[in-house]
């Protein structure tokens, strides 16, 4: 009975504040503005999700061979993010402060593994300040963040400056009169829980059973630099082109770990990379024929440790244990020509790694992919579309189980993928979203590529690889994307 009547007590409560807020003072200001200090809550999520069969009975899977590969087959992913901003009421100076926490989930989904459990991590965990006049602004900010530019949008990459670090970093942007220009500068650690890094063993305890002891902690510091000028085209900012340079260095320093005897101790050198690049754009905006449309080249080089990435571990090494002597090398090109009838979508890039060994060997290979999207805009909500990508991966040596493997005689992996998209969303234009769709798509291997499957692996006798699904993607008030 008590059960009852608190339900009738909600749903009158309920049923009633509407009338109850037409007969209140509508708030005009946000709470805390008669001190001078407004705040603002802001809800963002980007996700995907999708369902999709191989047409065999099983889980329809990614079939890539490069490191980046077209996204049309991905796996489902979701963050939350989470943010709130206080700001003072002066227009000018302004001051703002603010946090942000994103909460990302992979696609070990219950309704799918039926384990109520989840895989899940924090991609933001920061605080920021900062001091907005109208030719001037200036922020601050520090936590754990993934500090990111601009992507290539069907291969999920980003291809320049694309970093997970512990730490901090400032902005300064200045309203010149070709155009704003921004300058970041960045720097954080990390320290992977793998041995190359980290090492705790148990010991003997003073007085009985066993401790901990951490015997190797080394992190690494990186640091990262960008500048970035636009050049508006028109008065209004609606046209413009953008040059953007960007540096970063890497160094992790000297420390010893034990072997599984836990009697031999291993020193490992301090180690340390760089990498420089540059980006290209151009951007249409406003409400023109082509609004909404752009292009960015990027262009690359890493060396030593900072060949294998911010969270990478290097493998291939030189004699002495360091990751000196390999190189990154990366050209890529994103673009988007959208029109009221049709949007056309590209992403490629060709990339060549070489690692720190003076002999070539599998583990150093240049790799390429090219993929375009195209959708017709039949109604504002209907969009069919296709897709069609390429992709090899040329090995410089011969993998370690053929060892009498002869180079001339390689032929290349590839993997073509032809593909259907019935799409619906809300208004015709490439990036609306959310965005739901149906989609079929075929993956043709050439024999090099099936020989990547272990012999194990049923896909190792299937030339064509079908992929059958529906997947809907989203993102909306997120500082990531």
């Amino acid at each position: 009975m008590k059960k009852l009547w608190l339900c009738l007590v909600v749903i009158g409560v309920v049923a009633a504040s509407p009338a109850l807020a037409e007969e209140s003072e509508p708030e005009t200001e946000p709470p805390g503005w008669e001190r001078g200090i407004g705040s603002e809550f802001r809800f963002g999520s980007y996700g995907r999700v999708r369902a999709a069969t191989d047409l065999t009975g099983g889980t329809a899977r990614p079939v890539n061979i490069v490191s980046f590969g077209s996204r049309i087959d991905e796996r489902s992913y979701a963050e939350l993010e989470f943010q709130q901003r206080f700001f003072t009421a002066e227009d000018s100076p302004r001051f703002e402060s603010g946090v942000v926490a994103t909460l990302a989930f992979s696609d070990e989904l219950f309704h799918y593994t039926g384990d109520f459990d989840s895989r899940m991590a924090l991609r933001n965990l920061y605080a920021t300040v900062g001091w907005h006049q109208p030719a001037l602004d200036i922020g601050l900010w520090a936590g754990s963040r993934m500090y990111r530019g601009d992507d290539i949008y069907l291969l999920d990459f980003w291809p320049l400056d694309n970093l997970n670090t512990l730490g901090g970093g400032a902005h300064v942007g200045l309203d010149l009169p070709p155009g704003p220009l921004v300058v970041r500068i960045h720097g954080g650690v990390n320290r992977l829980s793998n041995p190359y890094q980290y090492q705790a063993v148990e010991v003997p305890g003073l007085q009985f059973g066993t401790e901990e002891v951490v015997t190797l902690d080394r992190q690494r510091f990186v640091l990262s630099g960008r500048a970035e000028q636009q050049l508006w085209l028109d008065d209004g900012g609606r046209r413009g082109l953008k040059a953007v340079l960007y540096g970063e260095s890497q160094h992790l320093p000297e420390g010893s770990r034990l072997l599984d005897d836990g009697f031999v101790e291993e020193v490992l050198p301090s180690d340390s990379g760089w990498l420089f690049g540059g980006q290209f754009g151009f951007w249409e905006g406003g409400d023109g024929l082509f609004a909404g449309s752009f292009a960015n080249a990027f262009a690359r080089y890493a060396s030593g440790l900072a060949a294998y990435g911010d969270l990478g571990v290097p493998f291939g090494v030189a004699l002495d244990e360091t990751a000196q002597g390999a190189g990154d090398l990366l050209i890529g090109l994103s673009a988007t020509a959208d029109t009221p009838w049709a949007g056309l979508t590209l992403g490629s890039y060709f990339r060549n790694f070489r690692t720190a060994r003076e002999v070539e060997s599998h583990e150093d290979y240049w790799e390429s992919i090219l993929a375009a999207r195209v959708h017709g805009y039949v109604t504002d909500h209907i969009h069919p579309g296709a897709e069609v990508s390429y992709q090899v991966r040329r090995p410089m040596g011969p993998l370690p189980e053929a060892p009498s493997y002869e180079r001339p005689q390689m032929q290349a992996p590839t993997v073509t993928k032809l593909s259907l998209i019935q799409a619906f969303s809300l208004e015709p234009r490439a990036y609306s979203r959310p965005q739901l769709r149906l989609i079929y798509s075929a993956a043709f291997l050439n024999e090099s590529a099936l020989q990547l499957y272990r012999p194990e692996d049923p896909r190792r006798d299937r030339p064509v690889q079908h992929y059958l699904g529906v997947m809907v993607e989203w993102w909306f008030n997120s500082a990531s994307y």
